[in-house]
């Protein structure tokens, strides 16, 4: 029963995240006016605004204007009522809370960068926020959390100041190292190495199926916070059920 109140709780949290997906980049108020039709700007009513139902029951079409709405409204929501189902049955209250809302922003980083190759600060600071807020109550330790960072933050910048030097370009983007300072006071220092590795991995990955499919073009821009954001919330998923190397490591 717990997993699906949260679950229903989460999918409502995503839906208020679907408008800050939207709307921030634009510089728009993420609270006035109400919801609305991006293509017919028609409001939407309560009762045709409930996560995941609405958007099945009108087959993913605007109920005025009958054109299409993206699915990103309907994973976002998904995605983020699992995530808090998960949590808030899986671990103590503190560390759910702070999961949940950190996977949230990091579910709202990935698809604005995605999209538009930007990571904004705004959901940068209230991550910080809320690290700041985790750590004075006690939910993470400050110890690790310092070691994150510098994971989170000096691994990619020494990369990327490498990668200046020997290509002249710039690798990776100022907003990707503020994610990793968010991610690795979350995660701690092993987690973190952890989450850069399988990140980078999936990156190339991704980079040579793009072009194998488009030709390879080396000015080609590849957002890196999708690809940061699932290796951080993957791993952090699993050390939760395992107990073999990843718990003697975050011991040690």
């Amino acid at each position: 029963m717990d997993f699906y109140i949260f679950f229903v709780i989460g999918a409502f949290i995503g839906s208020f995240f679907n408008v800050v997906i939207y709307r921030l980049p634009r510089e728009e108020s993420v609270v006035k006016p109400r919801s609305h039709c991006p293509k017919c700007k028609v409001s939407i009513p309560f009762y045709r605004n409930i996560p995941i139902i609405s958007y099945i029951i009108q087959l993913g079409k605007c109920a005025n204007c009958k054109n299409n709405i993206s699915i990103q409204y309907l994973l976002v929501e998904l995605i983020n009522g699992l995530i808090w189902g998960w949590a808030f049955t899986n671990l103590p209250l503190p560390e759910a809370i702070t999961a949940s809302l950190i996977i949230s922003i990091l579910i709202s980083i990935s698809w604005i960068d995605a999209r538009i190759y930007m990571i904004p600060l705004d959901l940068i600071i209230v991550g910080v926020i809320i690290i700041v807020l985790s750590i004075i109550l006690g939910v993470l330790s400050l110890y690790q959390a310092l070691l994150g960072i510098l994971a989170g933050v000096l691994f990619p910048a020494t990369m990327m100041g490498l990668t200046w030097l020997v290509t002249r370009r710039q690798g990776m983007g100022f907003g990707d190292l503020q994610l990793g300072l968010i991610l690795g006071a979350w995660l701690g220092p092993i987690l973190m190495i952890l989450t850069l590795f399988l990140a980078s991995l999936l990156g190339l990955i991704a980079w040579i199926l793009i072009s194998i499919f488009q030709g390879i073009d080396r000015n080609r821009p590849l957002p890196f916070a999708p690809y940061l954001s699932f290796s951080a919330i993957s791993i952090f998923i699993v050390s939760n059920y395992s107990t073999t190397l990843i718990d003697h490591l975050i011991m040690v």
